[in-house]
């Protein structure tokens, strides 16, 4: 006789509850270490509060699961779902220190499968197979009680009514206690799983699905200013815009750092370097599309900039040619008047090895072929590749491998912290190279050509501080390492006096406070391109041009 084991039957609501009680106690182990942080078990009082921090813990995702159960025949595919991510979720906060957020889920949407394989490791299987698969599996497998709809009803209605009645008698006892804990640690509600990805993923479509709002053209009056009129105006002009990705400023040489990781821009003349620059966001997805607006960081949205004019557009607009040069995952839409320029994996074997994605080297290569026969006004973007991570290690050429021993790993629990910021270094060591490599050859056409060279990351990185590693924490709770980034102009003599810009007044400002929002407006300064668009006030050069261009060339 063949035994069988019988099937557990629960009703929606006891499963949404026993779900909600999984992970509380197994997927919110980072969660649970921060609450003990912030108020240790010290004493019977310590215990009740923490006691009811937890049951306050559980109604809340409770709360976010029962929804999942509205519909039956959906019930256990949705919570089996909801578990699974649920296991992915938990193991990046646990893994990175990660926070999960509207801008984190755009993130993952965002990311392409190169990146992504990246961070698939034998740690990430085991751990979403034990803690995300298996309940999901158990799940599917547990059958439903089948009631009527008063029956159905009665029990939503008890379970709503329990959940308000706890959170009613923990707030008579706790409330200031509970409000305090949450006020001033806002990071607790990126990291409870599953609200943090459920909270972040109703935003994110919630965003995505709101009506555009009428396209809004700005800088339609844009047109060169009055130095186009003067002898020199047909003398070819080139500015070069390099965007890099996740260099931090704490770990550029050229801001003091312990390790010389910028010794060939160190040696260039006339290179400035500011030294106080904050981003717009802590993610690509953010920084990028802000930057390139008009909207700073305070009225900035992906959405509203998706149906703006960005700088792009205007400099176009202006009669300048635009190139864009990528060798990031996309240009995050801003790129959308001109084509993307990206190398061609087989013509660079020596960058693009195996699947990992092609080192910045093929991408300014290409740029640096198009310097050959210089002419006209142009503009071009190189956007890198730079330091992104986790896989640090395969974004440069093995000759910039000097801080050693390096970790090889995607999955940091294998490395010491040491190894990691090494490797790390090195990607710094290989971006200084080529944005030397790049004013080198700029400088090369000055008997041709005036031109200038400025460089800014998106964001930061963190590097295993507090426990934290990678970028796109939440902008209010973000470390300093995750939004100081640091930032280089250099101009040809040529360009200099053409501009009118004082390098000595450039070096005297570099430790102003500068951010993502001068970046529309100084390019167009640097352009001279006059446009009711652009601002004066963020136009960080401004106030180091010379008298006369600052007249000629000031915006009406």
């Amino acid at each position: 006789m063949k035994f069988k084991f019988p099937r557990p039957q629960f009703h929606s609501t006891t499963l949404t509850a026993w779900s909600a009680l999984w992970c509380l106690i197994a997927l919110n182990l980072p969660f649970w270490t921060r609450i003990l942080e912030i108020r240790p078990a010290a004493s019977m009082g310590d215990v009740m509060y923490l006691a009811s921090f937890g049951l306050l813990a559980f109604l809340v995702i409770n709360m976010f699961l029962l929804p999942l159960t509205l519909l039956r025949p959906l019930t256990r595919p949705l919570l089996a779902v909801a578990l699974f991510l649920a296991g992915l979720a938990a193991y990046f906060v646990d893994a990175y220190g990660v926070r999960i957020d509207k801008v984190m889920i755009r993130n993952v949407f965002e990311t392409d499968g190169v990146e992504a394989d990246e961070l698939v490791n034998l740690n990430l299987l085991v751990y979403v197979g034990l803690l995300g698969v298996l309940p999901a599996l158990l799940v599917m497998r547990v059958g439903l009680i089948v009631a009527s709809w008063r029956r159905e009803l009665a029990h939503r209605g008890a379970a709503l009514g329990l959940t308000a009645l706890s959170i009613g008698v923990i707030a008579a006892f706790f409330y200031q206690d509970h409000a305090s804990t949450l006020r001033n640690n806002r990071e607790l509600r990126h990291l409870l799983v599953p609200v943090n990805y459920l909270t972040g993923l109703g935003s994110y479509v919630g965003d995505i699905t709101k009506p555009e709002p009428p396209y809004e053209a700005i800088g339609s009056d844009a047109k060169p200013g009055a130095v186009w009129q003067q002898a020199n105006a047909s003398r070819p002009l080139i500015v070069v815009l390099v965007v890099g990705e996740t260099a931090r400023a704490t770990n550029f040489g050229l801001n003091g750092y312990a390790r010389q990781t910028t010794p060939e821009l160190a040696q260039i003349p006339r290179l400035v370097n500011f030294t106080n620059v904050s981003s717009c966001g802590t993610s690509t997805a953010i920084s990028v599309p802000c930057m390139f607006s008009d909207l700073g960081r305070e009225g900035f949205s992906v959405e509203k900039a998706r149906t703006r004019d960005n700088l792009i557009d205007i400099v176009s607009k202006a009669g300048f040619d635009v190139d864009w040069f990528g060798n990031n995952t996309n240009c995050k839409g801003v790129c959308r008047a001109v084509p993307e320029i990206r190398a061609v994996r087989a013509e660079h074997p020596q960058f693009c090895v195996g699947d990992s994605p092609c080192m910045d080297g093929a991408m300014f290569g290409l740029f640096e072929k198009t310097l050959m026969q210089p002419a006209g006004r142009r503009f071009v973007v190189l956007h890198m590749l730079g330091s992104h991570g986790p896989g640090y290690h395969l974004r440069y050429p093995k000759e910039f491998e000097r801080f050693t021993p390096v970790c090889r790993e995607t999955d940091f629990s294998k490395c010491p912290v040491s190894d990691i910021v090494n490797a790390y270094d090195n990607t710094v060591l290989y971006t200084d190279h080529l944005l030397a490599s790049t004013v080198r050859a700029l400088e090369a056409l000055a008997e041709r050509a005036d031109t200038a060279l400025l460089y800014v990351s998106d964001h930061g990185e963190s590097l295993g501080e507090n426990g934290i590693f990678l970028h796109a924490l939440p902008y209010a709770i973000a470390p300093d390492v995750q939004t100081r980034l640091p930032m280089v102009f250099w101009a040809s003599s040529g360009f200099a006096e053409r501009m009118g810009l004082d390098g000595g007044c450039l070096q005297a400002e570099r430790g102003q406070p500068f951010s993502h929002d001068n970046v529309f407006h100084s390019v167009l300064g640097l352009l001279q391109v006059d446009t009711a668009a652009r601002k004066p006030a963020l136009d960080l050069f401004a106030s180091c041009r010379n008298t006369q261009i600052k007249a000629e060339g000031a915006s009406p």
